[in-house]
């Protein structure tokens, strides 16, 4: 029994399914092991040399360039046909060597199980395939790079200086010269709000992520969505008395939308690029980038996470929550404590504002995404690929060029969860309906936000982290 397991040509063929080359020298056959196995050696140890010199992160961002996706596609087209052809050979030659004993039936079941090998084989490469094509193409969709560049903003008004039109301080479409060893990373994160019953979007959750790439330290500012009189560049500023919006912040991408002469640009990135630049002419920072999610796809996000561990410091009733992914309005409760939350209620406590305001609603939704930056198990995700690439395309929205993706993930590898200091523009220090006073205020705060001696003012503690009245570091 022992001897005829020894002499199987279904083994030298299992061996070779798992390396290519292996069955080959079971069978004795050193050369044609040696030929077989170099190939996928060379491979591997090309992706591991990447991986050494470039580090992870920056080895995923590679991987995610279009063309080397491309190319990746092609490869594994060569190395199934290579595998196919390393089993067979395997197979044939053990044959030769150990002739099977006839009796009936055998053969018939050895070709049977190569089969089952070679069947293993094309479905394995067939899911690569499958996955990688659409990486390629949820990444190629989702990339919106701005067309062309534009200035950097001034860093603060002077005294006496309103928010009227100014030299254009609005972000830079690539980021290349603003991730320097020294600089830092600010990128905008919206949570969108496009659900049932609304024809455009509105900018429902509206954040900036600031990184210091020397360290990795990172700040997470919270920008409300109803302040008012946010400055604008030069060009839409001079469609106002005041050079600024005189509307709720949440509604400027729908009124750039709109408004072509005033913001100009390709419709598919006119609100964008108009949030952007005004949050940028606020705040004063070089924004790098931004990243939309809409709300439904949050919700999906999170159960294909697998839900979302929090405890909550304050019980959540709100009468009036109206559901982003219906047009229903009810009753919603969440008590006090531990949750596991499904991607309903976590969009649910972050976003519900009826029972208190706008400002702890801000807090509730930093909460949120420092939790899910705390859990994230990219392990446990590999089998869900395929959906989380769907998501992607159908909710995220990003103007981050593709060749800065290595760049992007090297700094994000190095940020700590629990050491992201959070911000908040709250009154009464920072007023709804903005004048020069409150947005220098801003400007100080997101200057230097990693040391507390450097900024020109105290930080109130109502704005500090994580929630109000605390100063502390998340």
């Amino acid at each position: 029994m022992i001897a005829a397991i020894r002499h199987s040509a279904v083994i030298a063929a299992l061996l070779s399914f798992l390396w290519p080359g292996l069955g080959q020298g079971w069978v004795g056959s050193r050369r044609r092991a040696i030929l077989f196995a170099a190939p996928m050696m060379l491979f591997l140890g090309a992706g591991l040399l990447v991986m050494i010199v470039q580090g992870k992160a920056r080895a995923l961002g590679l991987l995610l360039q279009p063309g080397v996706l491309l190319l990746l596609l092609a490869l594994n087209v060569a190395i199934l046909f290579y595998r196919l052809f390393a089993i067979v050979d395997a197979y044939r030659v053990a044959a030769r060597r150990w002739p099977p004993v006839a009796e009936q039936g055998r053969a018939a079941i050895g070709l049977v199980l190569l089969g089952v090998l070679l069947g293993g084989t094309l479905l394995m490469h067939g899911w690569l395939g499958f996955v990688g094509f659409k990486t390629y193409d949820t990444v190629v969709a989702i990339s919106h790079p701005f067309s062309s560049p534009t200035p950097v903003p001034a860093a603060s008004l002077a005294p006496g200086e309103t928010p009227g039109p100014t030299p254009v301080p609005t972000p830079n479409a690539t980021p290349e010269a603003a991730w320097g060893d020294n600089a830092r990373l600010d990128l905008l994160l919206i949570g969108a709000d496009a659900g049932p019953g609304r024809f455009s979007l509105r900018t429902d959750t509206m954040m900036i992520l600031s990184v210091e790439v020397s360290t990795g330290r990172a700040a997470l500012f919270g920008v409300p969505r109803n302040l008012i009189n946010v400055p604008l560049p030069d060009g839409p500023a001079e469609a106002f008395d005041c050079g600024c919006f005189p509307d709720l912040l949440t509604g400027l991408w729908r009124y750039a939308a709109e408004h072509p002469d005033t913001f100009p640009g390709p419709d598919e990135e006119r609100g964008y690029r108009a949030v952007q630049e005004a949050i940028a002419k606020l705040t004063g920072l070089r924004i790098d980038g931004q990243v939309v999610v809409t709300l439904g796809g949050f919700v999906r996000l999170v159960d294909a996470l697998g839900g979302l561990d929090m405890t909550t410091k304050d019980s959540i009733f709100d009468a009036r929550y109206p559901d982003p992914l219906s047009t229903h309005v009810g009753s919603l409760y969440i008590p006090r404590g531990f949750h596991h939350f499904d991607g309903w209620h976590a969009l649910a406590y972050a976003r519900s504002r009826h029972q208190d305001n706008d400002y702890n609603r801000m807090n509730r939704q930093q909460e949120v995404l420092l939790a899910m930056r705390r859990q994230l198990d990219p392990c446990t995700l590999i089998p869900r690929i395929p959906e989380l690439l769907d998501i992607a395309r159908d909710s995220l929205w990003t103007n981050i060029p593709l060749d800065r993706l290595p760049d992007l993930f090297e700094v994000g590898a190095s940020v700590r969860p629990g050491s992201i200091a959070t911000y908040q523009f709250w009154p009464p220090e920072i007023h709804e309906h903005l004048d020069f006073e409150s947005i220098n205020k801003i400007r100080l705060m997101v200057r230097d936000p990693f040391d507390d001696e450097a900024s020109a003012t105290p930080r109130p503690s109502s704005i500090a982290t994580p929630g109000p009245g605390s100063g502390s570091i998340c």
